[in-house]
Formats: C-alpha cells, structure tokens, sequence
C-alpha cells in the first residue's frame, strides 16, 4: 500500500487565477407561488364544536363535523367556522382519530366557500373544508357517561 496523496488546495474551493463557471442550472423565483384556488392550505388551531358523524355507505364512507378555527401564532388572518368533510379512505382514517367536542387539531386540506341566499333576502357563506390530512394537538377531557359512574359518583 501506497502512501495517500491529499490535494494542495481545500476542496470546493478554486485557484486563485481560475474564475467560477457558470451552473448549468438556474433557480426558480417564488413569484406567483400565492394560494392558489384549489390549493392546499393548512387550518393552525382547530377547535371541533360538534360531535362528528361517520356514516359507511356503499359509494365510500362520509366523515362530517364542524370546527372553529382561532388565530395562532403560525395563522394569524385564520378566523371563522367551518364544515369539515371527509370521504372514502380519508373519513376512515379521519374517523381513527375519535374527535370529540372541545379537541384541537391542525387540518390541511381544501376550503370552498358556498353563498345562500335566505328566504327574508340576506346572504350568508358557509366555508367548507375537505380535509387531506389531521394532526391532533389536544384532547378535551374524556368524560365517562356510564349510568353505574353517574350514581356512584366515581
């Protein structure tokens, strides 16, 4: 075995009469990388405020519930209420979760909003979210509705 040879100069580094060559590559610009419609976005701080409904049809199971969505930190211009649905594989691994009332959750997903005209003239817009993906946060505390707990007091 031979002795190993190491190069005079440091690595990635040029001599000092050689000039830089142009990359073959060039960087993409973020412009134009806005939300798009029909873009997924991420809902920070979800708080579900009805007990979700999970119904197994032959066309795909639903998954459905409604949430309030508080600024945090990461989303503060997020604010309002919104129509959760789920279907075919993501209400069955929506529905693995056991979201109750009072939980909170990070969604990703897809939001349409959908216009109502009501009956004495006013309109009024429900936004919908498609969920894509759910990270719970926190869970409300679990009370036990048993009727033998309730009378024994435990």
């Amino acid at each position: 075995m031979g002795r190993i040879e190491f190069p005079s100069i440091p690595l990635n580094t040029l001599p000092q009469n050689q000039e830089p060559t142009p990359s073959p590559y060039s960087q993409l610009t973020l412009e134009g990388t806005e939300d798009e419609p029909g873009s997924e976005i991420e809902l920070g701080y979800c708080i579900v405020s009805t007990q979700p409904t999970y119904k197994k049809r032959k066309k795909g199971n639903e998954w459905h519930a409604a949430i309030h969505v508080q600024p945090d930190l990461l989303h503060p211009d997020q604010e309002g209420d919104y129509d959760l649905h789920a279907t075919g594989s993501l209400a069955d691994m929506t529905h693995k979760h056991h979201l109750k009332p009072g939980d909170t959750a990070t969604l990703k997903g897809y939001v349409y909003s959908q216009g109502i005209e009501l009956a004495n003239g006013e309109k009024t817009i429900i936004n919908h979210f498609t969920i894509s993906s759910i990270e719970v946060i926190s869970r409300s505390p679990r009370i036990s509705t048993t009727a033998y707990e309730k009378q024994n007091g435990s």
